[in-house]
């Protein structure tokens, strides 16, 4: 180890040197790279093809010899590195000298084409679509590993820029350096010729998809096509009806895998034939349809002017029917198959298998295989069947004026439209005891509950007009009978609605009972208000349009009497949801219960030595000139009370009847009384006194009594 060490040490300090006196001066040197000695093979400005031949040869021959000095010093895995680096120098020399990809040649498009020869370019392009594709996220993917090359790359250049010029490991590290530069770069110019030989792909593409979109146009029909397209088509119908036959006799039945590691049995090889014989089915179905489009497209060829679209339309609409359906299937024939495989592996990775299970085994793998071809025939088929709908579609359109095209393209979306959305309706969307609940049921039960709503409401509205014709039945009676023939239609309709989709309400004795524990805990609020609205409408101690003041100080009008609460409005038009509860269970003072008239008290005061009659006489027409004023009943005309003798003033009260619509408007009735009593007391004379009072001086500075009012009365300017 000492002695390895030993000759490292020389060859840091002694090989170098001499390795560098014969060395190119720009040659980069393992031992002594720069941060820049990549520029020596790529510069900044392009060399021309004879100084790069010559950096080349000149790099390779100082490279040659410090090989053979490696050697000579016995450092094998330095000499091993240098032979890397060598053979990486030749690639990147040979890339870069490569002339550019020649792609290959794309076929010149026909005059004319038959349907054979359609199909035929057709699966050209999908070929080489796939190609591109492939190729596409291959490039792709070289980007990406490219990228983290370089990082990975300025991290190993910044780890042998900080070893020291005389550590032995910077020998090592620099051709290690030069060794993983050179593959990125190879690996850089690979992906740079992938890329090109892409884009020449991807031109002839686009020239195949040119000679697709032109082929509509050019297609010709002979007999010999017709009478071939005819045998396709009988041909496909006769081996389906065979199939169909076969799977008549044998009655095989189907049963879904569903864990992956169950045992084997006769009815898991049913199923994997059975699938197998569903997808030759629908392979069948494909060409047979193929082979009827083409029929129709044949027909369009030869009479275009007098062709029966509307019967290509027709079929393409069986097509697409078709395919959406095989490829809903071909999702599930997959899963089967791949949960069969699943089973056939575990299987036989257990131990002691029977002999029975072995064969059964073999048999299921080996239907398996059939499965994976006959749905490799059909990925093969469906691009082609779909090409030949799009050839009709092309020339179908082509054949209608655009009358014909408009109103039968309106007709094919409303056709889709209504089948995507029937069958997006009565998807299940969640359960109720078993009973799925579909969009379209719960439509149903929106629509009885708008009808229930609805029929409420028309019933309400007549109970209204016959009472407003029969004045004997009182409003709030009417309105009673109202909102309770809403809440029953109202039940009556959710019941029928909830029936509709089937949910059985004799099963739900369980749910009635969890309701009622729930109604106990959760929403005994919302019930107790309910059944304090009932109360209130039987019990008739609130009705719409009163006037109320509760505990709480809202005042205003009743405007309706709802199931959870009520609306009162204010005067000041703010509406006030009270819940029903606080009607029973507080204080409600109630200004228009029994009676419409209330009694106003409307306090004011005079000056002590007014005549009272007249104040009287003054104050009570004050009362005549406000129009709400009750004065048609005698018992209830106004009075003016002397109520007080008060500190500043003689206090009386105008005591006045109010009509009915006065009641529910106080502080407006309040302001207009006091107008018009200040109005009349200003009239006739009469003093509104503000607060007064009296000072008695008993004594001041020792004097008492006429002395001290004589020393305040003096006039100190005569002093």
């Amino acid at each position: 180890m000492v002695i390895r060490l030993l000759i490292m040490l020389l060859l840091a300090l002694g090989l170098s040197p001499a390795l560098a006196d014969d060395a190119p001066a720009s040659v980069p040197d393992p031992q002594k790279l720069s941060a820049d000695w990549w520029t020596y093979f790529e510069p900044a400005q392009a060399l021309d093809e004879q100084t790069r031949i010559q950096r080349f040869n000149e790099a390779r021959s100082y490279l040659r010899r410090y090989r053979q000095r490696l050697e000579s010093a016995k450092e094998p895995q330095a000499a091993q590195l240098a032979d890397k680096v060598l053979t990486e120098l030749g690639r990147f020399e040979e890339l870069k000298s490569a002339p550019p990809p020649i792609g290959k040649p794309a076929a010149p498009a026909a005059e004319t084409y038959t349907l054979d020869k359609a199909l035929q370019r057709h699966a050209a392009w999908r070929t080489l679509e796939q190609e591109v594709a492939a190729e596409r996220e291959e490039s792709n993917w070289q980007s990406v590993v490219i990228a983290e090359e370089r990082k990975q790359q300025s991290r190993r250049r910044t780890r042998y820029l900080e070893l020291d010029a005389a550590d032995p490991k910077r020998l090592h590290a620099g051709l290690e350096l030069m060794l993983s530069r050179l593959r990125l770069e190879v690996e850089r110019l690979e992906t740079e010729r992938r890329k090109s030989v892409l884009r020449l792909a991807e031109q002839r593409l686009e020239l195949l998809e040119a000679e697709l979109e032109s082929i509509p146009e050019r297609l010709s029909v002979s007999p010999a096509d017709v009478a071939r397209w005819q045998k396709r088509y009988e041909d496909a119908e006769a081996a389906g009806r065979k199939l169909r036959e076969q799977i008549d006799q044998t009655k095989l039945f189907e049963v879904e895998l569903t864990d992956a590691s169950q045992d084997l049995s006769e009815a898991q090889y049913a199923v994997v034939v059975a699938v197998r014989q569903d997808i030759e089915i629908g392979l069948n179905e494909l060409v047979s349809m193929q082979a009827r489009l083409a029929q129709a497209l044949m027909v369009l060829i030869q009479a275009p002017d007098g062709a029966d679209t509307e019967a290509a339309r027709k079929l393409l609409g069986e097509y697409q029917a078709l395919a959406e359906r095989i490829q809903q299937q071909n999702t599930r024939w997959e899963r089967i198959a791949e949960r069969s495989r699943s089973v056939a592996a575990a299987t036989a990775a257990g131990s002691g298998e029977e002999a029975r299970s072995a064969e059964l085994r073999k048999r299921i793998l080996k239907m398996l295989d059939d499965v994976d071809q006959a749905l490799l025939r059909l990925e093969q088929q469906a691009p082609a069947t779909g090409f030949m709908a799009q050839l009709l579609r092309t020339r179908q359109q082509a054949s209608e004026d655009w009358l014909q095209r408009g109103m039968g393209e309106l007709k094919e979306i409303g056709g889709k439209s209504w089948t995507t959305s029937v069958e997006l309706l009565g998807a299940t969307l969640f359960e109720i005891n078993e009973t799925p609940v579909t969009a379209l049921g719960l439509l149903r039960v929106v629509l009885i509950l708008t009808i229930a709503l609805w029929l409420s409401k028309g019933i309400r509205r007549t109970i209204t007009r016959v009472g407003e014709r029969r004045g004997a039945v009182s409003q709030s009676s009417l309105y009673t009978f109202g909102r309770l023939v809403h809440y029953v239609v109202l039940a009556i309709g959710i019941i029928i609605g909830l029936s509709s989709i089937g949910i059985d309400f004799t099963k739900f004795a369980l749910f009635a009972s969890a309701l009622g524990v729930g109604i106990g805990f959760g929403l005994q609020t919302l019930i107790s208000n309910f059944v304090a609205g009932l109360i209130i409408l039987f019990e008739k101690s609130l009705k719409v349009s009163d006037f109320v003041e509760l505990e709480s100080g809202v005042t205003g009008e009743v405007r309706e009497i709802n199931m959870r609460s009520t609306l009162i409005t204010t005067n000041d038009n703010i509406d006030i949801l009270v819940p029903n509860s606080e009607f029973v269970g507080g204080r409600v003072i109630n200004w228009t219960l029994r009676e419409a008239h209330r009694r106003l008290r409307v306090p004011f005061g005079v000056a002590y030595g007014t005549d009272k009659e007249l104040v009287k006489k003054a104050v009570l027409e004050a009362a005549e000139n406000v129009p709400w004023t009750l004065q048609k009943i005698k018992a209830r005309q106004p009075q003016v009370w002397l109520v007080e003798f008060g500190d500043s003033s003689l206090n009386f009260e105008l005591v006045v009847w109010l009509t009915p619509e006065a009641v529910k408007r106080p502080g407006a009735v309040q302001a207009a009384y006091l107008w018009e009593i200040e109005t009349k007391l200003h009239e006739y004379g009469i003093e509104v006194p503000f607060p007064q009072r009296d000072l008695h001086l008993r004594s001041m500075f020792g004097l008492k009594d006429d002395a001290a009012s004589a020393l305040l009365s003096r006039n100190p300017a005569a002093d």
